[in-house]
């Protein structure tokens, strides 16, 4: 699965410093992989996998297609993916996210450094996450700009902002309030056929003729 709301395996690899960019384009023209294993490769093209999952459901579909045939990707997955599974990790990401004290929107809180919060001792991704908050980037735009996946971004950054490190920018973002109910994954239904909706009121044909009244004798 791939999303273009959430770093591929290409860019977990190379903006954390994995492989070079000289080893990941020999790897795409010859197929030689040096200075990452298969196990390696596979882990991060499944973390890519249910990110881009995870993505796709936190934002909002407008359209969609289906396109019965395989698409090139540069990372194929060395073993199958359950959708079951797949499903079921994107629906308790989204559950626990929307549990947080302040969950925020990957795609749309834009996110700055509440005052003081520089002079801080901060962990390694906390201070990563706010070296990138320039008040106009997302959990989503600091996810690409450090290398990292979007889940634990956007969960760290909530946390943030319970903690007083982060503020959402006001006017550009959208509140997620954490009283939003939680809707579990769902089926998809069979698409309604043309004989299951009306016709409009100006194209449905006439009514038959009600017959003549029979005079009485």
């Amino acid at each position: 699965m791939e999303s273009a709301g959430a770093p591929g395996p290409d860019a977990l690899l190379l903006r954390t410093g994995r492989i070079s960019e000289s080893e990941w384009t020999a790897a795409l023209t010859t197929g030689t992989r040096r200075g990452i294993g298969e196990t390696e490769l596979h882990v991060v093209a499944m973390m890519a996998t249910h990110d881009a999952a995870f993505t796709i459901v936190a934002g909002e579909v407008e359209d969609c297609v289906f396109t019965p045939r395989t698409h090139d990707v540069a990372v194929p997955m060395s073993a199958p993916v359950d959708p079951l599974h797949l499903l079921r990790e994107t629906s308790r990401r989204i559950t626990s996210l929307l549990a947080m004290d302040r969950p925020l929107c990957p795609h749309r809180d834009r996110l700055a450094p509440s005052r003081g919060a520089q002079l801080r001792v901060l962990s390694p991704l906390r201070a990563e996450i706010l070296a990138h908050a320039t008040g106009r980037r997302t959990p989503r735009d600091i996810a690409f700009a450090s290398g990292r996946s979007v889940y634990p971004v956007t969960v760290e950054a909530s946390r943030m902002v319970a903690d007083g490190l982060l503020a959402v920018v006001p006017g550009l973002s959208v509140v997620v309030p954490a009283s939003r109910p939680v809707i579990p994954l769902q089926p998809r239904r069979r698409p309604a056929s043309a004989d299951d909706v009306p016709l409009p009121r100006s194209l449905r044909p006439p009514p038959p003729p009600e017959p003549p009244e029979r005079e009485k004798p």
